[in-house]
């Protein structure tokens, strides 16, 4: 069947969502424009779209690969994917790999820091709220998901993250933290939206200031050769 794009479902900060012509299936598509910051304009990065398409479609895949279950189904065009339509769930998981300047500032450990084991943390989805971080038990307690289901969450963070701890160091790359966002359909958990440059930070570990900087510094001129060079690395 020929999958036609309906009328805009949602538009959020760095994605637009459509339906289609089948009822299971959604599209995401990718604007060229990162996500505001407090206080700043937006600023649109000629083709950032395509290349989260890209790198988020062959990360998906790759996670397959190790029956990692996601929402992807295929590529449409180059700025748009084809995905399962899911109950989005309103809890999203972080994983970090190296002290950041969020734990810096929580716990006063030294920022760039490699952790001896990843850090795991869950956040209600919420920005009315500030995005609090809750424990499995919150989530289950507030209705948020089965404890089966937390269960489910916390093992596809931690395999997630090991699997792609090795998929970027394989091009010189270090994952410093990734966020993830999950959904559900017919009893199953689903990894969902997108695993991209949006939801990543990464050292370079070609730099000597590897752990000084994290790639993706917050400088617009420089964010288009930024996302295309890591996009070379990424996908090929």
């Amino acid at each position: 069947m020929e999958i036609r794009k309906g009328k805009l479902l949602h538009e959020g900060k760095t994605k637009k969502l459509y339906p289609t012509n089948d009822s299971e299936l959604l599209i995401i598509h990718f604007k060229d424009v990162l996500a505001p910051s407090p206080g700043k304009k937006k600023t649109t990065v000629k083709g950032k779209g395509a290349i989260n398409n890209a790198i988020s479609s062959l990360i998906f895949q790759f996670l397959e690969s190790y029956h990692i279950p996601t929402q992807f189904v295929k590529v449409l065009k180059t700025d748009e994917m084809l995905v399962k339509r899911l109950e989005i769930m309103p809890v999203m998981g972080i994983v970090w790999n190296f002290a950041t300047k969020s734990l810096n500032k929580r716990f006063g450990v030294t920022k760039g820091l490699p952790l001896s084991c990843p850090i795991v943390e869950l956040f209600v989805k919420n920005e009315k709220l500030k995005n609090p971080m809750i424990t499995i038990d919150h989530a289950c307690a507030f209705g948020y998901g089965t404890l089966e289901e937390m269960q489910d969450i916390d093992r596809m963070i931690r395999k997630t993250n090991a699997v792609l701890k090795s998929f970027f160091e394989r091009r010189e790359l270090e994952l410093v933290d990734l966020k993830l966002e999950f959904g559900r359909a017919d009893g199953e958990i689903f990894l969902a939206d997108e695993i991209s440059l949006d939801t990543c930070h990464l050292y370079d570990i070609q730099s000597e200031e590897a752990r000084n900087r994290v790639l993706l510094p917050d400088e617009a001129e420089n964010m288009a050769k930024i996302y295309e060079s890591l996009k070379d690395r990424i996908c090929a």
